[in-house]
Parts: structure tokens; C-alpha cells; sequence
């Protein structure tokens, strides 16, 4: 079976093995694709989502590529009457897992239940959907799929404020209000959960920011929902007093609960920052929630982890005996963290490379033997290219049959590379420019010579047959002056 992962990255693996799913521009048609599984999608439709209004002039016959590449590395495309249809079970996509999780929390027999699968199907985003792919089709998509996780955020927030569970939502619904300003449900959220921890006026200040707000952007008044919410956090309602808070379970099997191991370093921090206000600055939570971390775990562990005095925090006997026992695991949970991190920072593959021959080999060359040490596991295949009536080597990366090309840009000027769907990167080498005359040409005795200068001669032709911008930029047409530069009839090529 493959699996598909949309909900970060676009990822494909079989067997525990990443697919090849190649480039970019076949990615989109991927992914194009896994935002309908199982429903067909024309070719047309497939055309104006991978390239927009500006696709290739054979962009049927690069798409059809792109299908038959994925079919190779183990994607089932299907050709039907209808267009293409990617065959997808649903357990094996992050997107389908998600939805099917979320379904079953919404109408769960109890809260408990309901908070776990919740939390089971957030788990699964690693980042943004489709990241690091770009393209107003995909935009619209990726909105879309974000407004489906911050639905199902706000659920799972009104029931961990169920469970009892506030203290642990005020380390992300700060953050999460202040990126939906306007979203009153979240800011209810936020005022029943400051209130429910004893921040009283923290829930006041944050309402009537959220008054300003709407007031001043929109020209509105809360909703009557936070209007009433307000009016009852003032008149200290005894209805919003805190339910009896709910343990979560662990997971069944499970030896090491999860928020036993945060708690653990949670105090590791507190210790080696010496009390809980510099900790709550270094991990980006509130101290209060902190502490009260801390607090469960001396709970289960039956004993005080820390003291604090007026120099601050110290950790007990039974902290300092909890600290030294747990420094291996902690050491070796890094060792992991470090070697997945350099496992996805790895690059490997082959990197099709085209240069313009004027280049030069040394250059290509030695760009390809440095790229290759940093990268071992990586080789450069290189194409060289040419520049004439049509660019033939950017016509090569719309098409996907390069990843990248090496070329000229004289005076640092990109224009000649504006092309819809390529992007120019940082220049690798600068060198100055030079100007070619006889022997007995009055220029040839000088040092230097400025555009000015040349303004009383005539340049040569650099091609007739080159593109106009890249033309210009060999032989300016007029000097910063605005004097004009003659060139000759003939050109380089005749």
C-alpha cells in the first residue's frame, strides 16, 4: 500500500520507503490529484492547476509525462472517460485519517472519548497543507483544509473546558486568538479559560480588546454569545466555575504517559533556569501553566520536586534524584531527535543541471565537484544548453526536463528570465565585464572605458536571434544618458 501525506509537506512512501515523486511541477499534478482521491479529474483541469494561465506550450505532452513518471514510482493513476482518478485507500492518506477522526469525536458518547480522537486527528498536521507548493488553485485549497483544522480546534476546546482542562489550553489559545482576531467562539474560549485559571482580570483585558478591535476594523459590538459571557465573568457566576478536572487516559498498553515525560522536562527547564518566569520565557508558556505542570507530577510522584525562595527555584533530594535518573533518557531522546533531524535534512537523488556552454566547463565543472562533496548522496547529471529563437533551456524546466539552470545575466539583470512559474536564484559568481576592440582602436589604449564612451563607436551584434532583454543587456542600446549606441549590421553569429 502507498501512503500519502498532504497535512505539512507532500510526502509518498511504500514499505517504509519514500516514493520518487520527482520535481516540483510533477508534484502539483500529484497533488492536484489527492485533493480529489478516487475522483477523476480531466486533463484540462490538471493543465490549469499545475500551471495557471500560463502553461507550456505542450503542457498535454509534459502532463501526460508527469502521469506515466508517478504510475513508475508506484502511484495508481487510472485513465478513465472522465480524466485521471487516483486510487487512494483511506487509511493510507493523512487528509482522509483526519476527516474520519474528526466525524467520529464530534458525536462521541463522552467527552473523554471525544477529546482523544480530537486530539489523535490534529496530531496528524505537521505544518501547512501541501507546503512548500505554491499556486492560486492551491491556495484556495490550503484555505480551505486550514479552516477545516480550526473548526475542529474550537471543538476540541470546548471539551477539554468540559474536562476541566483549562490551565493546559492557556499554552496555545493566546497564541491561536491573536492569529483570529475576530473569531468570537475562540475568544470565548480564551475568557472562560483565563477565568476558570484565576485570571480574572486577564479575561476582562482580553474582551475588551476584543471590543476595540471589532469596533475600530469593523464597526460592530461582540456578539451577544461574549457579550453575555463578559456579563457573567463580572457578576462572578457560579455556573462557570470550574467542572472537577478529568485525567486523560493513556493510551492503552502504553508504560510512559506523554505528559509524564513533558512534566519531567518541564521541571529540567525550571531548574536549569532557575525559576518558573525565566522557564516561561525560554519555552513560550505561561508560568502559571508551568507550575502547574510540576504540580501534577509531585502529585504522582507522591513527594516535592521544588522549593522556591528569594533566590528563586531549587529543586528537593527527591528533584535532584529525579534530574540525575532521568539525564540519560533525556540524552538519548535528543540523540533521536538529532538523528531524524539530519535523516530529513539529507539530500539525495540526482539533480539535472543545464548550463550555457559560454560558461565555460571549469566553472560547471567545479560547481558540480563542490555541490557533490556537500551532498554525497546526491549526483548532478549536466545538459548543456544553448540560447536562441526559443529558450531552450528554460522551455526545459517548465517542462520539468531540468531542475535547474546555470546561466549568464549581464549587469545582474534577471528581466530576460521572467517567465511565468521559473525562479531566479542568488548569483553564484560575479566577474567584471570586458570590452573587445583591435589593436589600433582609439579605445584600446585606455584602462577603462564607461557606456558613455561607447556611445561614439558602434558595438557589435551580440544575435539578432536572442531574446530582446538578454540583447540589450550584452549591447545596451543607450547610454545611462540616454545617448543612443549604434550597432553593427552584421552580428556575432554571421
Amino acid at each position: 500500500m502507498v501512503r500519502f501525506a498532504v497535512l505539512g509537506t507532500l510526502e509518498a512512501e511504500s514499505g517504509g520507503a519514500a516514493l520518487d515523486i520527482g520535481h516540483t511541477r510533477r508534484q502539483y499534478v500529484l497533488a492536484a490529484l489527492l485533493a480529489e482521491p478516487g475522483r477523476p479529474v480531466t486533463a484540462a483541469q490538471l493543465v490549469a492547476r499545475v500551471w495557471g494561465e500560463h502553461p507550456p506550450h505542450r503542457a498535454a505532452a509534459t502532463l501526460r509525462s508527469y502521469l506515466s513518471r508517478l504510475r513508475a514510482a508506484g502511484c495508481a493513476i487510472e485513465r478513465t472517460a472522465h480524466g485521471y482518478v487516483l486510487r487512494v485507500e483511506p487509511a493510507s492518506l493523512d487528509l482522509h485519517r483526519f476527516r474520519q477522526l474528526v466525524a467520529q469525536a464530534r458525536p462521541a458518547a463522552d467527552d473523554e472519548t471525544a477529546a482523544a480522537l480530537f486530539d489523535e486527528a490534529l496530531a496528524l498536521w505537521r505544518g501547512e497543507p501541501f507546503a512548500g507548493l505554491d499556486s492560486p488553485w492551491l491556495t484556495e485549497v490550503r484555505d480551505g483544509l486550514e479552516a477545516e483544522r480550526h473548526a475542529a480546534r474550537l471543538d476540541r476546546h470546548d471539551v477539554a473546558l468540559r474536562l476541566g482542562r483549562h490551565a493546559e489550553l492557556l499554552a496555545t489559545l493566546p497564541q491561536l486568538a491573536a492569529a483570529h482576531p475576530f473569531d468570537e467562539r475562540l475568544a470565548g474560549q480564551l475568557l472562560l479559560a483565563y477565568y476558570r485559571s484565576g485570571r480574572q482580570a486577564d479575561a476582562l483585558a482580553h474582551f475588551e480588546g476584543v471590543r476595540r478591535r471589532l469596533a475600530a476594523d469593523l464597526g460592530a459590538d461582540p456578539g451577544p454569545g461574549l457579550r453575555d459571557l463578559h456579563r457573567r465573568i463580572l457578576a462572578g457566576d457560579p455556573g462557570l466555575a470550574p467542572p472537577p478536572a478529568v485525567r486523560p487516559k493513556p493510551p492503552p498498553g502504553s508504560l510512559i504517559e506523554l505528559a509524564v515525560i513533558r512534566a519531567v522536562a518541564t521541571l529540567l527547564i525550571v531548574a536549569r533556569e532557575g525559576g518558573f518566569e525565566a522557564a516561561a520565557w525560554r519555552v513560550h508558556s505561561p508560568a502559571d501553566a508551568l507550575e502547574k505542570e510540576i504540580a501534577e507530577l509531585e502529585a504522582e510522584i507522591g513527594g516535592a520536586l521544588v522549593v522556591s525562595g528569594e533566590d528563586g527555584v531549587r529543586l528537593t533530594e527527591l528533584g535532584e534524584r529525579l534530574r540525575a535518573a532521568a539525564r540519560a533518557g533525556v540524552a538519548e531522546l535528543a540523540a533521536v531527535f538529532t538523528g531524524i533531524r539530519e535523516a530529513e535534512r539529507r539530500i539525495s537523488g540526482r539533480l539535472r543541471v543545464g548550463y550555457v556552454a559560454s560558461l565555460g566547463g571549469d566553472l560547471v565543472a567545479r560547481l558540480t565537484a563542490e555541490f557533490e562533496r556537500r551532498h554525497p548522496a546526491c549526483r548532478v547529471s549536466l545538459t548543456p544548453t544553448r540560447v536562441g529563437a526559443r529558450w531552450n533551456d528554460t522551455d526545459l524546466l517548465a517542462e520539468g526536463e531540468l531542475d535547474v539552470v546555470l546561466h549568464w545575466s549581464p549587469g545582474g539583470d534577471t528581466r530576460a528570465f521572467a517567465l511565468p512559474n521559473l525562479r531566479t536564484g542568488t548569483a553564484l559568481l560575479s566577474e567584471p565585464r570586458g570590452l573587445m576592440v583591435r589593436d589600433d582602436h582609439p579605445l584600446a589604449a585606455r584602462k577603462s572605458v564607461s557606456l558613455e564612451d561607447i556611445a561614439d563607436y558602434r558595438l557589435l551584434d551580440p544575435g539578432k536571434a536572442l531574446n530582446p532583454v538578454t540583447r540589450d543587456l550584452w549591447a545596451p542600446p543607450v547610454t545611462p544618458s540616454g545617448r543612443p549606441i549604434r550597432r553593427t549590421e552584421e552580428d556575432v553569429p554571421s
